[in-house]
């Protein structure tokens, strides 16, 4: 039986919702987006800035601050959205999301309060994260290191290069979280590159891993709670997913990993996911 409050997972829960609505947002102001890897990602990072993640706000380079790198940076609206809830910058900077000369691009931008690294080439955030660790440990600083990736991601192999350092190292200090939702920018996962064994290979690779539903928030803070899985190297959560979670008309399929938002088209996402929380 889970230990964890019904309250603090229905906060979490409106977190996650709001991050929903407020990617969307962001999207709209954009007029096209990548809204299927943004909204899968959503209760994932709700559980990170709400609950794990030791973070100050109003001062966003605090030294013991945790780092979390988005290396799936094509889901920057969601992590502008959680940003902007967790108090980084005012949300209204969302309704200039990827407009002229604005630190809201389609991917982080280094420059904005609260992002650790600007990414979106694929591939090269797990590579920095395993430097934030080591750095960690070398300074004798208690900071963690979150690396979000996504699975298409996966076929890029600077991810095992990482990978096998990491373990090698043994960074206890260091999570992945791979936001599983099986669909790519062109087709699934499977029928582009296929990944399985996917839990078995980061075993193999020396990470302790735990399987979860990437939208079920009781298991994601139960998942968090429980970190590190070993005190020996490295944790990786495998987070079964839905691309476009929360608009029916965007889930489960690749037309969504980038489309096109109108007026229109936004009201009736936002129908779907009903009133902020």
């Amino acid at each position: 039986m889970s230990s964890n409050s019904e309250a603090v997972l229905n906060q979490l829960r409106g977190e996650a919702l709001n991050i929903r609505r407020n990617l969307w947002r962001a999207l709209r102001a954009a007029g096209s987006g990548h809204v299927g890897g943004s909204s899968s990602a959503a209760d994932l990072l709700a559980g990170l800035y709400f609950h794990y993640l030791k973070l100050r706000p109003e001062q966003p380079d605090w030294p013991d601050r945790d780092r979390f790198v988005l290396s799936k940076g094509h889901a920057n609206a969601a992590l502008s959205a959680v940003l902007a809830q967790a108090g980084f910058f005012p949300g209204s900077l969302l309704d200039d999301f990827y407009g002229y000369e604005t630190l809201m691009g389609m991917h982080p931008d280094i420059k904005l309060a609260g992002v650790e690294m600007s990414t979106g080439g694929l591939g090269h955030g797990l590579s920095v994260g395993v430097g934030m660790a080591l750095g960690a440990r070398m300074q004798g600083r208690g900071f963690r290191t979150v690396v979000m990736l996504g699975d298409g991601e996966l076929q890029e192999g600077s991810n095992w290069e990482a990978a096998m350092a990491a373990a090698h190292l043994g960074l206890s200090n260091l999570t992945a979280i791979v936001d599983y939702n099986k669909i790519q920018q062109s087709n699934h996962v499977h029928e582009v590159l296929a990944l399985e064994p996917l839990a078995d290979k980061w075993r193999a690779f020396g990470w302790s891993v735990r399987e979860l539903d990437g939208h079920d928030m009781d298991e994601i803070v139960t998942a968090l709670d429980a970190l590190p899985f070993s005190q020996d190297g490295p944790s990786l959560i495998l987070a079964h997913t839905v691309k476009g979670k929360g608009v029916s008309f965007a889930e489960d399929t690749h037309l969504w990993h980038q489309n096109v938002i109108d007026e229109e088209t936004y009201q009736k996402a936002l129908s779907e996911l009903g009133e902020p929380q």
